[in-house]
């Protein structure tokens, strides 16, 4: 009897360390995202050393490795990943014809970076309540810098063009600063009308509101669109359309009454974009980008080397100012021509048709509001175009996790024999 428990204790031990080394590495992966927000070393100099966000990255990655070598469960990747890891293959192969070699395979190592923080991300965020907990830490750490916008608009720090307020790190550019706040604000919106318990719900209604405060501090009109867009596609794919149309009335009244007249005269001159320097440049570089994909159709000019093909391609009216392209799309059609673009474009629709198909699931109010938010943040992508950027990547692991691991907690249990027993997919830390 002793040789038959045996190997069923060393089996429960497995199994009992694989789900511990499945918590530090969801935590460590969960407290990375939040961190992207949070950008701790740029404001608390004494954590620069520590490189907090390097520690939790490997902390998170070898408590995943080792959780699949204690549990021999193999690691989810599916066609999503797939479709990424084409997209940054390319960009790692760019070097060999890139422009600029050095740039290049900066960019790749980058953007590799993202692609296992996608695949960190879906493979421990693998039930319904890590999936909410990792949307608290990501959304509710962006009140932190919707705060330190605002109140760098106030104090007249920081400033960009003299009034356009920043924050720090991977938000020190205002445009990107409202892009990340718009990419969270339908979260913030799920917790104040769905969260459970108070707390959940002021977080949620005081993120609310401090990040419209800050995408009004930036000034940025492209965030300002898809702050709109945002906002009006949580409202109609909300169960409660009524309420959820009221609440963005109450946002638009709130920005018409307390948005400043800089806020409202630098977003009129959309209408007159012919006499707006900043646009004229942004025009510059699309033509820049549709004589790259002339010239480079397949590969580009390499990963990240947009600015340094700007002399060769650039009209002669352009000036000696370079401008970054302005339009995701663009700008990966410059960098990795049309092969890349339909890699990036795959990976987003996949993206998007997994919100969409969660939809109406057991975990709908998520699934809804992380599509509006990855619609707004891909409209504010048109505008200020970021290929790098750490939240895109992050907003579609979440429509993944949603799509992917929530139906499969929600099956009901499966009759055999005279027993009732759970499927194997619910076997997941």
């Amino acid at each position: 009897m002793r040789g038959a428990e045996a190997p069923v204790t060393r089996l429960d031990r497995a199994a009992w360390q694989g789900a511990l080394v499945g918590k530090v590495a969801f935590g460590a992966v969960a407290l990375f995202a939040a961190q992207l927000y949070l950008s701790p070393a740029q404001w608390i100099p004494v954590l620069a050393p520590l490189h907090v966000a390097l520690l939790l990255s490997l902390l998170g990655l070898s408590a995943l490795v080792l959780r699949r070598l204690l549990t021999n469960q193999p690691l989810w990747l599916g066609w999503r990943t797939a479709i990424l890891a084409a997209y940054v293959l390319e960009a790692m192969l760019s070097p060999l014809w890139s422009l600029d070699r050095a740039i290049s395979l900066e960019g790749a190592v980058e953007l590799a970076k993202h692609l296992l923080f996608f695949v960190g991300l879906i493979n421990t965020a693998t039930t319904p309540s890590r999936i909410r907990t990792a949307l608290l830490l990501y959304a509710g750490a962006a009140i932190v810098p919707a705060c330190g916008t605002f109140w760098n608009y106030l104090h007249g720090e920081l400033l960009v063009e003299g009034f356009r307020g920043r924050w720090l790190g991977l938000m020190a550019d205002p445009n990107h600063d409202a892009m990340g706040l718009v990419g969270v604000l339908p979260i913030l919106l799920y917790f104040a009308l769905h969260g459970q318990g108070a707390w959940r719900k002021a977080i949620g209604l005081f993120g609310v509101a401090a990040c419209i405060a800050g995408v009004i501090a930036t000034h940025s009109r492209g965030g300002s669109i898809g702050l709109a867009a945002s906002v009006l596609v949580w409202a109609l794919l909300s169960r409660h359309k009524l309420a959820a149309l009221g609440a963005a009335a109450l946002i638009a009244c709130g920005m018409l009454i307390f948005a400043p007249s800089t806020f409202w005269q630098r977003n009129e001159s959309i209408g007159s974009y012919a006499l707006d320097e900043s646009v004229r440049g942004r025009m510059h570089a699309w033509d820049v980008a549709g004589r790259i994909a002339q010239e480079r159709p397949l590969l580009g000019v390499g990963e990240q080397a947009y600015l340094s093909a700007w002399q060769e391609y650039a009209p002669i009216d352009a000036g000696p100012h370079r401008y970054v392209a302005h339009n995701l799309f663009l700008e990966v059609l410059g960098n990795l021509g049309f092969t890349g673009l339909f890699s990036l474009l795959g990976f987003l629709a996949c993206s998007l048709w997994s919100g969409w198909r969660a939809r109406n699931g057991s975990m709908g109010n998520e699934a809804r509001a992380v599509l509006a938010a990855l619609i707004g943040y891909l409209v504010c992508q048109q505008f200020s175009g970021y290929s790098l950027s750490w939240f895109t990547y992050g907003l579609c692991a979440f429509a993944a996790c949603i799509d992917h691991w929530a139906p499969k907690l929600a099956r009901p249990r499966v009759p055999v024999g005279m027993q009732l027993v759970s499927p194997p997919s619910l076997a997941v830390a």
